[in-house]
């Protein structure tokens, strides 16, 4: 009901003032410890703005705009949370969340000249990181490769330590057998920034594989698989590297696992059907599987 929400909001909007009051008091006295140098007077002015009665009112409108949206997004009416996220960006334009959500729904839309055209608008850097990996995330999954190089190469200046963009950059690289030195310099960045992390090691054996380094590629990837056992595309990885090394029993173990994982995995599912063929063969020939 209507004056149940109001009620709500007022509620709201009272706990919001409090906490920005005893936020004021610390912020306060920590600009009072370090001094009135040019730094802290610049901070303390971006505090002072985001602390006034009016800009706590709009991050709250905001924030409730924001749920509506994500409401809106589960319940499948994309007009309806674009509608809310656009008011969103409107009043908190470093929100990155509605950002990523907008642009979000422009793609499911496929809408994405506008989903471009709406990331350059985007003044926050953070932010605008953000969406453009998303972009290149969206462009490579279409297979749009020139495009999602350009996007990540955006990333990549507004960002040079985003570990999600060198992985996925070096990863494409490898996936087109392009410029592998330079794939691997990225990657390997990507895990000095996020050490252990199971795609950013499945990108580097992949890399490996790519180069016929077989042996390399089988310590990297089975690291990864270590980490994350159920990622179908790393045990597809996995089978692919046992497959080469002719430790063809592993092979089919591993491609059959990526199938059960993800039934709809296209290459995992070439790739089985070619070894099966394979082994058929060496059968009627009186050959065994090597283990």
């Amino acid at each position: 009901m209507a004056w149940q929400r109001q009620r709500t909001e007022r509620r709201h909007r009272f706990a919001f003032l409090i906490c920005a009051l005893f936020l004021a008091a610390f912020v306060g006295l920590t600009w009072w410890v370090h001094g009135r140098d040019g730094a802290s007077q610049a901070w303390w002015e971006e505090v002072k703005e985001q602390l006034q009665p009016k800009r706590l009112q709009q991050r709250l409108r905001a924030a409730r705009l924001l749920q509506d949206a994500r409401n809106a997004l589960d319940r499948g009416d994309l007009a309806k949370a674009e509608q809310w996220l656009k008011q969103v960006v409107a009043i908190d334009p470093r929100n990155h969340d509605a950002w990523s959500l907008l642009v979000l729904v422009l793609a499911r839309q496929n809408r994405l000249s506008e989903a471009e055209a709406l990331a350059a608008k985007i003044q926050d850097q953070r932010a605008k990181a953000e969406v453009l990996l998303m972009l290149a995330d969206l462009a490579y999954l279409q297979r749009e490769w020139a495009k999602a190089e350009r996007f990540y190469e955006q990333v990549l200046q507004l960002d040079p330590n985003n570990a999600t963009a060198l992985n996925n950059y070096g990863y494409m690289l490898a996936e087109l057998r392009e410029r592998l030195e330079e794939a691997e310099k990225m990657i390997r960045k990507a895990l000095q920034l996020r050490p252990n992390e199971p795609a950013f090691l499945d990108s580097l054996g992949w890399v490996y594989y790519q180069r016929g380094n077989y042996r390399e590629a089988r310590r990297w990837i089975e690291k990864a698989v270590k980490g994350q056992p159920n990622d179908a595309e790393l045990r597809y990885h996995l089978g692919m590297v046992y497959w080469k090394l002719g430790e063809r029993e592993k092979a089919l173990r591993e491609l059959r696992h990526a199938l059960r994982l993800n039934p709809n995995h296209p290459q995992a599912k070439e790739a089985l059907e070619q070894l099966e063929a394979e082994e058929q063969e060496r059968e009627m020939r009186g050959e065994t599987i090597q283990t």
